[in-house]
């Protein structure tokens, strides 16, 4: 129920859609336990041992903050939150995000490159091999 009053001030919304979907009791509720359910989970996540509780209780919380910054229009709070969920999470876990980023950068770098036309080669000598005319 507190987000359905946290949607009735007006000071502190942003969108009119934010108000609309909160008047739904279903998703209100949802959301107050989710909310709930994330803060209480943070120290259990904090001292856990394995990184993926971490990673997805730090992404949890920095979508919800990211919702905070978009609906209700608090962007000063919703970046100082994210900052210090951020440091909820180990330097290994860091190393592992960034290892895991640098993959899909080369594998989309590398299902780019054959849309690359290769080196030296003219659009007229492109057009060429591909309409089989190379010796004409």
């Amino acid at each position: 129920m507190a987000m359905y009053y946290i949607s009735r001030i007006t000071g502190f919304q942003m969108s009119a859609t934010y108000t609309h979907l909160m008047s739904n009791a279903f998703l209100t509720t949802a959301t107050s336990y989710f909310t709930i359910f994330i803060e209480l989970a943070l120290p259990f996540a904090i001292l856990s041992t394995r990184s993926w509780i971490r990673k997805a209780n730090t992404l949890a919380l920095e979508g919800m903050h990211l919702g905070i910054m978009a609906c209700m229009g608090l962007v000063c709070f919703g970046l100082l939150m994210i900052g210090a969920d951020c440091t909820c999470l180990r330097d290994e876990d860091y190393r592992s995000i960034a290892r895991r980023y640098r993959s899909v950068k080369d594998r989309l770098v590398q299902r780019s490159r054959p849309l690359l036309p290769a080196r030296g080669m003219t659009s007229v000598a492109m057009a060429a091999d591909r309409d089989g005319a190379a010796g004409a």
